[in-house]
């Protein structure tokens, strides 16, 4: 198919230096430029709009070998020639090319696609002189240069034009014409005539070159939507992805806190059998110290729940046992209930207790001695107490209780 210039508007050669930031420029059938600009994420279709609002485009040239994809599909929407290079301009010849001060640019591409499309205004150029010489006048000049382009001869470019400029009117029209009427015609008239024609001409080849346009439109929708596609499967592969990230992520985490949780308690445990140890190995050893007349007793170090039960936990605490508290303060009756469910049979304590402490102690019946009275050796760890003293001071105490509650009996009386 043969571009065809539409009315009022001029043949162009078109260079085109495809990328991020598209180069695009036009010159005219004289090699006079008619744009020159470039534009950053300029669309395939916004391209093609930019080239139709200049001119109709014979030639579509790159400045780079082999030819860019963009710049094929260019040519092909308008059906204009490809021309294309063996190999690629060197900057050197791109420098030459736009030496002339009628082009200027603003960047290597404005100067990249003018260098396309004078390379190939170049290779017209002989041509086209040929075809200023031997058309006649009358015979638009253009015209014969867009039919050589596409391949027709100079002579018989011509010959169609001229035939076409004579062509009559329609069959339909001259039947309803009587031949006095269309002697009658003037030239002005039958010029206007052949202009109106001409005219509808070029819209019908304006309409086409939109249809093509349209066309072209219509594909580049199609991709976009195909990208848009890829675009959202890769997005919801991502999402995909980093959601198992995440449960992975806080699958770790949870992991790692179990571990740490069971390394403290594996550490506590560790400290706890090391002491154990520690206090199995002394007594094999038979290390604790001999005192004379002593009689180990349970040690607590304060008179508390917790050292109660650690004492307990640790070495155990029997019917029957003599406790020594280290320090008797600190304790209430409540403390001493846990002592007395636990069936000690005597408690020495250091330091003053508390007279409710003594006073549950008093009602289970455990005698309770300080150290003044009944004093305690501490040796390693160990507390140890005169035996023979011990169950002095506890037939006297008993003793004394009995007498006591012999008193309150004959009051009552």
């Amino acid at each position: 198919m043969v571009a065809r210039q539409r009315q009022g508007q001029r043949y162009t050669i078109v260079g085109i230096d495809p990328g991020t930031t598209l180069g695009l420029a036009m010159v005219d059938l004289d090699g006079n430029p008619v744009e020159i600009f470039s534009s950053k994420n300029c669309s395939f279709s916004d391209a093609v709009s930019r080239i139709i609002s200049c001119g109709t485009p014979l030639v579509v040239a790159s400045d780079v070998s082999p030819t860019p994809s963009m710049v094929k599909r260019i040519s092909k929407v308008f059906s204009s020639h490809l021309h294309e290079l063996n190999e690629s301009l060197s900057v050197e010849d791109k420098i030459a090319l736009t030496k002339d001060e009628r082009y200027s640019y603003r960047n290597v591409h404005e100067r990249d696609a003018l260098a396309a499309c004078l390379y190939a205004f170049k290779h017209y150029r002989k041509k086209f002189a040929q075809i200023r010489k031997k058309t006649p006048p009358g015979v638009d000049v253009d015209e014969v240069k867009a039919l050589v382009i596409k391949g027709v001869s100079i002579s018989a470019a011509i010959k169609r034009l001229i035939g076409e400029s004579e062509c009559s009117e329609p069959e339909a029209e001259e039947e309803h014409c009587k031949p006095a009427e269309v002697e009658n015609i003037d030239d002005d008239v039958r010029a206007y005539i052949q202009l109106l024609r001409r005219t509808i001409k070029a819209k019908e080849r304006e309409i086409e070159a939109i249809r093509e346009h349209n066309a072209a439109l219509e594909l580049e929708l199609e991709a976009k939507k195909r990208e848009i596609e890829k675009l959202r499967a890769r997005i919801a592969s991502f999402r995909s992805e980093m959601r198992r990230e995440l449960e992975t992520t806080e699958a770790i985490r949870k992991r790692d806190s179990e571990i740490k949780r069971l390394r403290n308690k594996l550490t506590a445990r560790a400290a706890e059998m090391e002491g154990l140890r520690r206090i199995i190995e002394e007594l094999k050893r038979g290390n604790e110290p001999k005192i004379e007349n002593g009689m180990k007793i349970k040690m607590i170090k304060s008179f508390t729940r917790d050292a109660i039960l650690e004492v307990d936990r640790r070495y155990g605490i029997k019917r029957g046992d003599v406790i020594f508290l280290e320090n008797g303060s600190g304790g209430g009756r409540n403390t001493a209930e846990l002592l007395v469910d636990m069936g000690v049979s005597a408690v020495i304590y250091g330091k003053e207790m508390s007279h409710f402490a003594i006073e549950r102690f008093f009602e289970a019946g455990i005698p309770v001695f300080s150290c003044d009275e009944l004093p305690v050796v501490v040796r390693g760890g160990f507390a140890f107490v005169d035996q023979r003293m011990l169950n002095m001071r506890v037939n006297d105490w008993r003793s004394e209780k009995h007498h006591q509650c012999a008193e309150k009996r004959i009051v009552f009386v």
